[in-house]
């Protein structure tokens, strides 16, 4: 593909993602989704479906988010408490229809296996000529940016956006809002100080926006926005 359109944090706001993507040229764009599709929105299973459905019949790239990670670990009984005190009871519901399920995972599990392996094997990271798109980050103190683990792609936060990025690519990433990257709490994207972290993270769930981004393979780019509806 000649460019590539980035999409930023979902969780689980389908309306607003359907909006955003009226700007994506799907003969001439390759999708990518950085992550955190679930969890605090009212449509979690919406996104899921139709994200799952983009990557197989278009082709899309979607990373994994550590949110994804909370749910999957929260199938698995490790952590529980984690995933649903950050929004997972809505997903929950937005999978079951209900909230009085007695056995929620075994429930899940059998009601959506595909999904779920979908979910376990999503990629970390995704590149793309000089940039590379990754949902939090990377340890900024590693030589060979490939050996970060698992933990450090998914949740890094403040040591990744505020040290010296030494991979020499352009780094795009979501998880942390941008409100919280950024002197104010504005709703616009951040590009760090030396101009090669993007932070896409509209923090749309809160009432924030969602972020679509196109990048021409002359380096040239376009951003896109979508407000949370009321």
């Amino acid at each position: 593909m000649k460019n590539v359109f980035v999409v930023g944090d979902i969780h689980g706001c389908f309306d607003e993602l359907i909006e955003l993507l009226q700007h994506w040229d799907k003969t001439e764009e390759q999708l990518i989704f950085l992550g955190d599709y679930i969890d605090r929105g009212k449509d979690s299973r919406k996104v899921l479906e139709f994200i799952q459905n983009l990557v197989q019949k278009d082709g899309a790239i979607a990373l994994k988010g550590n949110h994804e990670l909370m749910f999957i670990d929260w199938l698995n009984e490790w952590q529980s408490d984690r995933f649903v005190r950050n929004g997972g009871k809505e997903t929950i519901y937005s999978l079951l229809g209900t909230d009085t399920e007695i056995d929620e995972r075994r429930a899940v599990a059998e009601a959506y296996p595909q999904t779920l392996h979908f979910l376990k094997n999503l990629p970390l990271y995704y590149e793309w000529g000089n940039y590379l798109f990754v949902h939090a980050g990377i340890n900024p103190t590693l030589s060979n940016w490939k050996q970060n683990t698992e933990h450090d792609f998914l949740w890094i936060r403040d040591d990744f956006h505020f040290q010296t990025n030494p991979t020499n690519k352009v780094i795009i990433f979501g998880h942390t809002p941008v409100q919280m990257l950024h002197p104010e709490p504005i709703s616009q994207p951040w590009i760090s100080p030396c101009a090669t972290k993007i932070g896409m993270d509209g923090g749309l769930v809160f009432g924030g926006k969602l972020f679509g981004l196109r990048i021409s393979s002359d380096g040239t780019s376009k951003w896109f926005e979508q407000q949370k509806h009321e």
